[in-house]
């Protein structure tokens, strides 16, 4: 399934797939002292599944399932 663009503002962009089931959402976290930009993939409920770098990795992992 495809992911489609629900808002963008600024850098934080939020990505939702077709049926629902998955929401990708660009957030800042501190990673070894830094602040990055990483993007977290929640689920229906609303509670955080997985935390990846990179929107392409979050889309292709979460595509398929």
């Amino acid at each position: 399934m495809k992911f489609k663009k629900q808002a963008n503002v600024a850098f934080f962009s939020k990505y939702v797939r077709e049926d629902g089931k998955f929401t990708i959402t660009s957030v800042d976290r501190r990673v070894n002292g830094t602040l990055k930009n990483v993007f977290e993939v929640t689920d229906e409920a609303g509670s955080v599944i997985d935390t990846l770098p990179r929107l392409k990795d979050a889309k292709a992992k979460y595509a398929e399932i």
